[in-house]
């Protein structure tokens, strides 16, 4: 079981990029889409002796969507988002380290990182004509 006292706490969460490219006009037809994931996580070490060890996540997001009556008609959607979790003041670099290599920290974090990325995700796919409601919140 974790130390509560490790816990970091999400600091920021922002969206690095976004790019989609949906030039098909809706004819009605149905569409598949198809979404790819990467997650990243990693430890941020301050330069000077007083800055908080920092947890990042980053979190990249993709869909190709293909008409199911022409497969030429086709869109693609990408989306970047870094999450910064700050941990306690006196937490050591030794102390974290061996905690980001367990599956139930590396969860903490993405889990709060992760709805909010694919909220975005799934609007942005919304305000270009899609579908979206069928994409998780979740990890």
């Amino acid at each position: 079981m974790q130390v509560a006292e490790l816990r970091p706490r999400l600091i920021t969460f922002r969206v690095a990029a976004f790019q989609s490219d949906n030039r098909v006009e809706d004819s009605g037809s149905p569409w598949s889409l198809e979404l790819q994931q990467e997650i990243q996580v990693g430890l941020a070490v301050p330069t000077d002796s007083n800055g908080p060890l920092q947890a990042i996540v980053k979190i990249t997001l993709g869909a190709q969507a293909h008409s199911e009556q022409a497969a030429s008609q086709t869109a693609s959607f990408k989306g970047e988002y870094v999450a910064k979790f700050h941990y306690p003041p006196g937490i050591t670099e030794s102390a974290v380290t061996p905690l980001l290599d367990q599956e139930p920290h590396q969860y903490l974090l993405v889990a709060q990182a992760f709805p909010l990325a694919m909220s975005h995700f799934r609007r942005e796919l919304q305000s270009t004509g899609f579908d979206a409601r069928q994409l998780p919140l979740g990890v």
